[in-house]
């Protein structure tokens, strides 16, 4: 743990056991399980560090103490923050000269053509570390990723985003209905993306598939509709990546929210939707047909049917617009920016009365 303050393996073994009582070249060596020699040198290494302090006893054998380590080491992280400031008012400097050269840079410097479906991988992987507050992402398919050893086996998630969320990056993704009805995803990645703080909406036929960090670079198809995602397009600070920045936010705008669902918030009044009645009413907002909602909530067509019915009852509704209207009236759906509930605008037809239901 302490390799980020430049202390390697040996120092750190011998400080720890210098911590837990050994005083004395030969108790270390014991405790360490290191040669006499090695103990010495990672002794005179602390000292220089101030990390220990050496004193003699009555019979003339050398003793060492460690400072205590809330003050040993205060200095040293100390040191450290200030060179991660100087460091990142330099790249704030660089970055300043960079926008200032662009107008004059050859336009085929603001975009780069990545090709390759390893390198596009690699590619998601470095713009989602290099974000400091957000990505923005419009996801559907096809994947360059679909390889399970890279996901994460708790979450289902890919590592990065899983990395991120935690450090505390934000990220709001538009889901495309396509990609979630071809996947088993609504109640595993994206549910567990959920969980730890992503946004998500959800919208139909989304025009392609985009990442952003920050307003800095973003990741588009190099095609159109491309059949497997094997190249894409780098887009650097132009006036291309402003407007990919706006038309992100004005699909967002558009898209229907699903993250308090999925992350098993329960919006609205104390008697709002259960956990069960939440995830239907946000599968609602998608689109997908009944049978594909089914298989993302694992259960059987008519189990669905019959939970469907079941929560119209409860609202007094005897179609989904009701269902949407009612549900979006106790607060238990988000309104669309045109203030239609998500629920009463899903593609499918009405359905009758639930008490006519088979």
């Amino acid at each position: 743990m302490l390799e980020a303050l430049d202390l390697d393996p040996v120092q750190q073994q011998v400080y720890e056991a210098l911590v837990d009582g050994a005083v004395t070249v030969a108790e270390l060596r014991a405790a360490a399980g290191l040669s006499a020699g090695r103990v010495r040198a990672a002794l005179a290494s602390l000292e220089k560090l101030n990390l220990v302090g050496r004193f003699s006893a009555d019979r003339g054998e050398e003793r060492y103490l460690p400072v205590a380590p809330e003050i040993a080491f205060e200095s040293l992280l100390l040191a450290r923050e200030e060179e991660i400031h100087r460091t990142r008012r330099h790249i704030q400097h660089l970055a300043a000269r960079f926008r200032a050269n662009a107008v004059g840079r050859d336009p085929l410097d603001l975009v780069e053509i990545v090709t390759g479906r390893a390198a596009v991988i690699r590619q998601v992987d470095q713009l989602q570390r290099s974000a400091r507050s957000q990505i923005r992402g419009i996801d559907r398919p096809p994947y360059a990723n679909s390889d399970p050893d890279r996901l994460d086996p708790k979450t289902g998630m890919m590592p990065v985003q899983a990395q991120m969320l935690r450090r505390g990056v934000g990220y709001r993704v538009i889901y495309d209905t396509e990609g979630l009805a071809a996947s088993h995803r609504f109640e595993g990645d994206i549910g567990a993306a959920a969980q730890l703080g992503e946004d998500a909406r959800v919208m139909a036929d989304t025009p392609t598939k985009m990442l952003i960090a920050d307003d800095r670079i973003a990741l588009i198809p190099l095609r159109a509709a491309p059949h497997e995602l094997a190249s894409s397009v780098v887009v650097h600070p132009s006036g291309l990546l402003e407007v990919l920045c706006e038309f992100f936010e004005v699909l967002w705008g558009r898209a229907l929210p699903i993250s308090d669902y999925l992350a098993g918030r329960r919006p609205g009044a104390p008697d709002g939707p259960s956990p069960e009645e939440a995830r239907l009413l946000a599968l609602l907002t998608t689109g997908m047909t009944d049978q594909v909602m089914a298989r993302q909530l694992g259960i059987s067509y008519r189990t669905f049917q019959r939970r469907l019915h079941g929560l119209m009852e409860r609202l007094g509704a005897t179609t989904r617009f009701q269902l949407g209207m009612r549900a979006a009236s106790l607060g238990w759906v988000p309104q669309t920016p045109g203030g239609a509930s998500g629920a009463g605008s899903v593609k499918t037809p009405p359905v009758r009365a639930a008490k006519n239901a088979p």
